[in-house]
């Protein structure tokens, strides 16, 4: 089945005699002017060891896109990981040969689309060497200048926020909650909204620091007066991982993780995970979001 954009080229395939007709056409039908730069080296440097040439030699009508085969695209895949790239460089390199193979034979140039069982290389699953303890977080709590820096990573912690959302927090997001607990408003990815809950202990300890009344002002301050970046919020994350002995390039994003451990380990509902950290759909956590609007999975994590 042919997609839109190859509906629209095959009308021009009348004009198209080699392979580099086909790459241009396909670069202009489907690519971002950045990914074009990136999938021409990618496609030269994939003829190049067809022909066993240097990337320099390449002309991109050496060879005829009508010969190539799965074993071809496998070996390059191959050869590839000999090099020791990055797994992402290996995957975008492969992708970009599956797509313009996709391409050709969707626009009819090749009856064949040799590379569709190719599989791109998967990335090593990181996220277990990415998740602190509990007690290695409580550490970088305790291990923390009290104040801002230590409310920093508590409420990295306590909201599963990403870096960006706590660096961008005014005090307009900063509401009290049920019982004495507190509510931070976070605008994520996408320009979406979500509430989440955090501890009485923390909303307390955050309202007392507070210097500046209006409620546009910055949480989390920086010595020049404006609102903290996320360069310092990082490197108050690691500094304080540092203090603690915890090894790793620890991140504010390990905290995000971990809260999603520890909370999900402590029993809290997967669909409410997913709606304090604001993911998108079932694939990542959960599908319904606002489960329990006076819960967040923060308050199931340690004091």
């Amino acid at each position: 089945m042919r997609t839109p954009g190859a509906e629209n080229c095959v009308q021009k395939m009348a004009d198209v005699t080699n392979t580099a007709q086909i790459v241009e056409l396909w670069k202009s039908s489907k690519l971002s002017p950045q990914t074009r730069r990136s999938y021409d080296t990618d496609i030269r440097q994939f003829i190049g060891f067809v022909l066993g040439v240097s990337l320099k030699q390449v002309q991109l009508n050496d060879l005829d896109l009508r010969t190539v085969t799965m074993n071809d695209v496998m070996a390059f895949a191959d050869y590839l990981e000999t090099k020791s790239y990055e797994t992402s460089t290996r995957a975008r390199r492969i992708a970009a040969i599956k797509s313009l193979l996709r391409f050709a034979h969707e626009v009819e140039w090749t009856k064949f689309n040799v590379a569709a069982q190719v599989p791109l290389p998967q990335p090593k699953d990181k996220l277990a060497e990415r998740i602190l303890s509990e007690l290695e977080v409580m550490m970088m709590i305790a291990h923390a200048p009290k104040g801002r820096d230590r409310l920093v990573i508590q409420l990295l912690y306590y909201t599963g926020a990403r870096v960006s959302e706590i660096a961008n927090l005014t005090w307009h997001s900063v509401q009290p909650g049920y019982e004495g607990n507190g509510q931070v408003t976070l605008y994520g990815k996408g320009q979406k909204t979500r509430t989440v809950v955090i501890p009485k202990s923390v909303y307390q300890d955050l309202v007392a620091q507070r210097t500046f009344p209006l409620a546009d002002a910055p949480v989390f301050v920086s010595r020049k007066g404006g609102a903290i970046g996320e360069r310092r919020i990082r490197k108050i994350v690691a500094d304080a991982a540092l203090s603690a002995q915890i090894s790793g390039n620890v991140s504010p994003h390990w905290l995000r993780h971990s809260h999603a451990t520890h909370s999900l380990e402590r029993g809290a509902p997967i669909q409410l995970l997913q709606a304090t950290l604001g993911h998108s759909s079932l694939e990542q956590t959960g599908r319904y979001t606002h489960v329990r609007p006076n819960d967040s999975t923060g308050l199931y994590l340690p004091k």
